[in-house]
């Protein structure tokens, strides 16, 4: 082998080596606020941003998760015995990361999804699908 060979050889096992200690992956399982039915998905990410995808019902949604500033943030209320869903801006400052996510399925449903995290193993949060159907969510890595 040439020298040139070798320092690309050299590089392409650094690349793969910082890609892969980059690329973060991780479980989300899902429960409906309707029955205790628990629907499970993947997550992965780099940090900042990646993938989520999730089965409900035999439906495949899937879609882009991002990382937002602690003060961006959209927040669901249930309030109880009230008929359809409440929605609130959520102020908050510092402290845990939110996370972003629009998924939608082949059939065209879709599902919104916010999480918090203190970065660590994992985080907690809601997503709701397009006929207002409200899941609270956890994510474990």
């Amino acid at each position: 082998m040439t020298s040139k060979t070798i320092a690309a050889l050299s590089l392409a096992a650094v690349l793969v080596t910082f890609v892969g200690a980059c690329t973060t992956h991780g479980v989300v399982r899902m429960m409906p606020r309707d029955v205790g039915t628990v629907y499970s998905g993947v997550v992965t990410g780099n940090g900042n941003s990646g993938t989520m995808s999730v089965t409900i019902d035999e439906e495949v949604y899937s879609g882009p998760i991002v990382v937002t500033t602690a003060n961006d943030s959209f927040g669901f209320i249930q309030q109880y015995g009230r008929v359809g869903p409440s929605f609130a801006t959520v102020t908050a400052t510092g402290g845990p990361r939110i996370v972003k996510g629009i998924l939608s399925s082949p059939s065209g449903r879709g599902l919104r999804c916010e999480f918090s995290s203190n970065g660590g193993n994992g985080g907690g949060g809601v997503c709701v699908d397009d006929h207002s159907r409200v899941f609270d969510a956890v994510v474990t890595r």
